[in-house]
């Protein structure tokens, strides 16, 4: 590799057009919150500054790297150099560089003679400039980032590095649901907001019946399938993308559903990794996954919270519910740091009628905004009876309409059947990464 006589001149984002194809917009770009995990590999980070260090420590912790391995070092690319003379290089070396020189090339190729021909580099520095983005592909660093970096970015930053064949797919989104309370219908706004994914979006959706023995969805869409989640749950580490859909009832052409076993003795506690498998693979097949978890706080539940990209704790305007809506909150934020709140929906609120609770008297004290109200149905009852739900059952009911632009929302489209609103800067949207 030959010694550049100096890097090209900086050339910031915000001096070019619109239109312009030399844009990078790395670190500005918000990534699509995926709960996915990152793959089993180890990454060794080199860090100057307090900030960035305490970002990548957040990075470490967070419940997508549940499988990763990371080591921290001081110092920049010299360090790297020196420590891997001595010691293998990982699958990933992550480093702070800020300041750059002419030397740039040969810091480069200094890591390159001491580094395993696999083991990827991610850069992060403070410069924002296109031209030394492309200058450090060509120079054969996997991506850069500009600080400050937030935890996410990095994430998606090294799952793209990663990803290769089948693994480069777009993979689904999981919503879980859950209770604050028994009886608070968190299984009837999985339901519905399953069906009215697959049929209003067109959009191919999983619902998992997680709730073992004393599921509901079967019932609900008055089908009898001969297997379902309590198989999938047997597969462990066996299971991949081919078994689960031969699991799944396809209800249609846009609506599969996993059952949960017809008994609660047939299955009992299953292993966590068991369920985190399955929500990995379901991801694969379906758009969306939709997954109705009982309420509890049971290791393999735990589990699929932490696979989920959003969960949705649903409650009624009631002191227990309230009481325990704000346990919840506390332990899902403290499982998921890097993560937004759970969407907090009020159901069964009876519409005209005082309720315990009023719902801004629940948000204040909860201290959250109320994603969706879903008002009190009649219609509800008869829609299970007759194995249907209640958005096809009383589709102009007030119930229906709230939750409809629920699966609206919690989808990101801004209403059924339209574009996916153009999220994130200007540059982000005229400049997509691709995959080193």
């Amino acid at each position: 590799m030959s010694r550049p006589a100096s890097l090209p001149a900086e050339m910031p984002i915000e001096t070019l057009t619109e239109g312009s194809p030399e844009l990078y917009d790395g670190a500005s770009t918000a990534p699509r919150e995926s709960g996915a995990l990152l793959p089993r590999i180890g990454i060794d980070v080199f860090t100057r500054t307090g900030e960035l260090r305490e970002s990548l420590r957040r990075v470490s912790a967070d419940r997508r790297a549940a499988r990763t391995a990371f080591t921290f070092h001081d110092g920049s690319f010299a360090e790297a150099a020196a420590h891997y003379r001595d010691a293998l290089s990982p699958d990933l070396v992550i480093i702070e560089q800020c300041g750059w020189t002419e030397d740039l090339d040969w810091l480069i190729e200094g890591l390159a003679e001491v580094c395993q021909s696999t083991t990827r580099v991610l850069v992060i520095g403070d410069r924002n400039d296109v031209v030394l983005y492309r200058h450090l592909m060509r120079s054969g660093v996997s991506d850069y980032l500009f600080m400050p970096v937030e935890p996410l970015v990095v994430i998606e930053a090294v799952r793209a590095i990663f990803q290769s064949g089948d693994d480069a797919a777009e993979l689904g989104t999981v919503i879980a649901f859950t209770g604050a309370r028994g009886g608070s219908g968190a299984s009837m706004l999985a339901q519905n907001t399953a069906a009215l994914l697959s049929r209003d979006l067109s959009a191919t959706t999983l619902l998992i019946d997680a709730d073992l023995g004393f599921g509901t969805a079967a019932m609900q869409f008055d089908i009898s399938p001969p297997c379902g989640l309590g198989e999938a749950l047997t597969e462990g580490d066996d299971l991949d993308k081919e078994v689960l859909e031969r699991l799944v009832h396809w209800h249609g052409k846009g609506l599969g559903i996993l059952t949960a076993p017809e008994r609660a003795e047939q299955i009992g506690a299953p292993p966590p990794q068991s369920m985190r498998e399955v929500v990995d693979q379901a991801r694969r097949i379906a758009r969306y996954v939709v997954l109705d978890l009982p309420h509890g706080w049971s290791p393999w539940v735990v589990e699929a919270l932490a696979a989920a990209d959003s969960v949705v704790l649903v409650a009624t305007p009631d002191l227990p519910s309230l009481r325990n809506a704000r346990t919840l909150i506390g332990l899902v934020t403290a499982l998921r740091p890097n993560d937004g709140p759970p969407s907090l929906v009020l159901n069964r609120v009876a519409p005209g009628d005082k309720p315990p609770v009023a719902p801004e008297e629940f948000a204040r004290i909860l201290n959250c905004k109320i994603a969706a109200t879903i008002p009190f149905e009649p219609a509800a009852a008869p829609a299970e009876m007759a194995g249907t739900i209640l958005a096809e059952m009383a589709p102009k009911s007030e119930a229906a309409r709230a939750m409809r632009a629920f699966a609206a929302a919690i989808s990101g489209r801004e209403r059924p059947n339209a574009p996916p609103a153009r999220t994130g800067s200007l540059l982000s949207r005229l400049f997509r990464r691709r995959p080193a």
